[in-house]
């Protein structure tokens, strides 16, 4: 699909991808403006955000295909929020970017590089349907955890898909989490729930099927995919999560 702007504001067909990116939008901006990140964080955007950070499946399954050689590679976190995957990760790239729907969040994570003496990296606002102002072809990794699954539109997760492909180099690797299995008050990986007024967990899509986003995959020209279904993470409600990754 093609990326439906915020210049077609007017366009019947794009109304519904509008209202539910911004209702995110506003949603996550508000998290964020309540959070605190100084010495004691008080936070509400990542929720269990001291768990998530001890989840070793992070190291064992996101990172599973970066090595050293990345040290010379850029990497972009989506749905970076206040930048905790960034602070994580950092090291093990010549820049790790983020990007979110959020410019508070943003700014949140600007704040915890530079309390750390991180410098900071490329900080990109999307529209919440692509991955922001990103050139073809930039990065070599790029990955994303409790992000997509909070979003309970098709038709946006593919977007984003789409623009991961564009964004990535030729053989360059995506490494994304969400929940998986078949769970009361969650919403079918192929439904367009555009009418969801709330997110960040409150309103989740689920995965019942992994050959559901290989094919969505192969369809944009992704290779190699591989899953791995982990026991559920910090704070989530789905039966368990999944991790995938495929290669440009």
């Amino acid at each position: 699909m093609s990326d439906p702007g915020d210049d077609e504001a007017e366009d019947v067909d794009a109304a519904p991808l509008l209202r539910y990116s911004n209702m995110q939008r506003e949603f996550y901006e508000h998290q964020a403006q309540i959070s605190q990140y100084d010495d004691d964080i008080v936070e509400s955007v990542v929720g269990s955000y001291a768990e998530h950070e001890q989840w070793g499946d992070y190291d064992r399954f996101l990172m599973k295909y970066v090595d050293a050689s990345f040290t010379n590679k850029l990497g972009l976190d989506f749905g970076t929020g206040p930048g905790r995957n960034i602070i994580r990760y950092h090291h093990l790239f010549q820049r790790l970017d983020g990007c979110d729907i959020g410019q508070t969040n943003l700014d949140n994570a600007a704040k915890m590089l530079e309390r750390r003496e991180i410098p900071v990296p490329r900080l990109l606002l999307t529209n919440g349907r692509d991955v922001g102002p990103v050139e073809d072809n930039t990065y070599d990794f790029i990955f994303s955890s409790i992000c997509m699954q909070h979003i309970c539109v098709y038709e946006i997760r593919y977007s984003i898909f789409e623009h991961m492909y564009r964004a990535l180099r030729k053989l360059g690797r995506i490494s994304i989490q969400m929940g998986f299995g078949v769970s009361p008050g969650k919403v079918s990986y192929f439904d367009n729930f555009y009418d969801a007024d709330t997110t960040n967990g409150y309103c989740d899509t689920m995965v019942e099927n992994p050959d559901f986003i290989d094919n969505d995959l192969r369809q944009l020209g992704f290779q190699n995919f591989e899953y791995w279904v982990r026991p559920v993470g910090p704070g989530d409600h789905h039966p368990f999560w999944i991790f995938f990754t495929a290669t440009k």
